[in-house]
């Protein structure tokens, strides 16, 4: 009979042991189909037009896995770029650069008192939209590549647009969407926002 129990119990941790290693060998083929899957992912390229990181992608660089993104809309009201005559150090016109812009005009101006003096550069950098929080007022150049790609993008209206890039204490540069022409505006005029954020 206890020939019988040790036969038993040897045989049940043989079915033990052999299920086991079976079981790790379908955890190890898991974890490499999934690394597999996440290589694959790094290598996948976007392009110009594509919904991606909370918005759509209106530039790429050279190797189509980084980029800009706007939002795939204006904000509802327009904003004027600061309430202030002042400097805010934010002449920057690169691709790019909007996010260095944006920190710095919010840095010399803050927060304002009352919410119905909030401005450009403070609209963008609140937002939150599609899990992402990080937006900011696109450069003048930015908004010149979103100008050129504006038809693949989509849902821009015939406005003037805000860009972050100064010029002066009074004024700012703005695109218009509708002509084209890049121009100078006085800061305490109210314009169209759009959004934008790298990645």
């Amino acid at each position: 009979m206890k020939k019988n129990i040790y036969t038993h119990i040897v045989t049940c941790l043989l079915i033990i042991s052999t299920s086991c290693n079976k079981e790790t060998e379908v955890t190890s083929t898991q974890v490499s189909q999934s690394s597999s899957g996440d290589l694959n992912q790094a290598s996948v390229k976007h392009f110009v037009g594509e919904h991606f990181g909370g918005g759509v992608i209106f530039y790429l660089d050279q190797s189509g896995k980084h980029g800009l993104i706007t939002t795939a809309a204006d904000f509802e009201e327009p904003s004027v770029w600061s309430w202030k005559d002042m400097l805010n150090g934010a002449k920057d016109t690169a691709l790019g650069a909007g996010a260095v812009n944006t920190r710095r005009i919010f840095n010399t101006q803050g927060y304002p008192e009352s919410e119905a003096y909030s401005y450009a550069a403070l609209e963008c950098l609140g937002l939150i939209q599609n899990g992402y929080q990080d937006w900011y007022l696109p450069s003048i150049n930015e908004l010149n590549k979103m100008y050129e790609n504006k038809t693949i993008v989509g849902g821009f209206l015939q406005f003037s647009y805000w860009s972050s890039t100064e010029s002066g204490a009074t004024k700012a540069w703005l695109k218009n969407f509708n002509s084209g022409l890049q121009l100078l505006q006085v800061k305490t005029a109210a314009y169209a926002l759009r959004p934008v954020r790298k990645f």
